[in-house]
Order: structure tokens, then sequence, then C-alpha cells
């Protein structure tokens, strides 16, 4: 045809193809999944034996999300040097609403009833966020139990962080009388 770049035949195949990355694209935007990939109880004692509960701010190493020096830094960075705060208070909300413990805390000196939550972020990025929670007895600082998961279909971190929060807390409930 004069005046048309292209075949019917390649524009049809051509719109198919947008429409089909424009739904796999709303898929991912409006979903993420938490996976946990690893769950590891090594208590000797049993774990409702803790009735207190410190937790403790992840670990973020900066060269998880920045390149630039402290001047440098964007408004996305900033945010994210703020998450471990956000995850310590999500986690918090969703283990009081089990009611678990006597006494929940962010601060302060652990005794033989605590059971110490720390941990680190592995990875950390637009479309994955990876974190291993550690706990530990707050008499010997012995590991005690271990979770390793998952946040999937990340657009914007702050979109279902609070999963990886929920997911701790239904972890600490699931290994209660373990």
């Amino acid at each position: 045809m004069p005046g048309s770049c292209c075949s019917p035949n390649i524009r049809s195949l051509l719109l198919l193809c947008c429409l089909s990355l424009m739904l796999i694209s709303a898929g991912c935007a409006t979903s993420s999944t938490t996976m946990i990939e690893e769950e590891l109880v090594t208590n000797p004692k049993p774990m409702y034996n803790y009735t207190k509960l410190l937790i403790q701010d992840l670990e973020l190493k900066r060269e998880l999300y920045s390149d630039a020096s402290d001047e440098g830094l964007s408004q996305r960075e900033l945010h994210y040097a703020k998450l471990p705060g956000e995850l310590s208070g999500h986690i918090e909300r969703f283990v009081v609403s089990h009611q678990m413990f006597k006494k929940i805390y962010r601060d302060g000196k652990p005794d033989a009833a605590t059971l110490v939550l720390t941990g680190k972020f592995i990875r950390l990025g637009r479309f994955k966020i990876t974190v291993v929670v550690n706990l530990r007895d707050g008499a010997t600082g012995q590991d005690v139990a271990s979770l390793k998961q998952t946040l999937w279909d990340v657009i914007n971190t702050t979109d279902s962080f609070s999963d990886l929060g929920r997911e701790t807390a239904d972890f600490l409930y699931r290994i209660q009388y373990k």
C-alpha cells in the first residue's frame, strides 16, 4: 500500500505484543509475593519460654541502595535508608496482634526470658527484597531460629513492604511451640 510503513498483519502482531506487555506489567504492579526460602529452629528449649521480644532494626548496608556520597543521596535513597526502622515497626505491629509476648520493645537490655530479633537485608531492589531474620537467646546470644524470605514483584519498595513484617510475625507464631 502506498503511504503505509507496515502490512496489516505486522500492525496486528505489534498491537498484540503491546497489549500482552501491558497486561503482564499490570499484573506485576498490583501484586507482590513473599516467599519463605528457609526456616530453621535450633533452640534446645521450647520457644514459648520467651515472654519478651526485643526487636532490633535489620542491618542495611548502604551499598545495596546507593553509589553516592552522603551529600549526593536522592529522595529515593533517603527513603531506602529508613527501611530498617520501617520494617521493625511492621514486625512489632504484627507481633502485637498475635499476642505472643508479654513485652515487646525496640531497645534495652535482654535477659533470659527475652528473644532478640536481629538480621540483615541481603538484596534490595525495585523488583526483589531479600532479608534474613535471626532470633537469639537474650541471655546467651546463641542463635535459636532464623528465617530467610524474599518479597518479589515490588515495583515500589514501599508497596507491600509490610508483607515482610507480617511473614516474620507469622514465623514467630508458627515456631512458638517448637
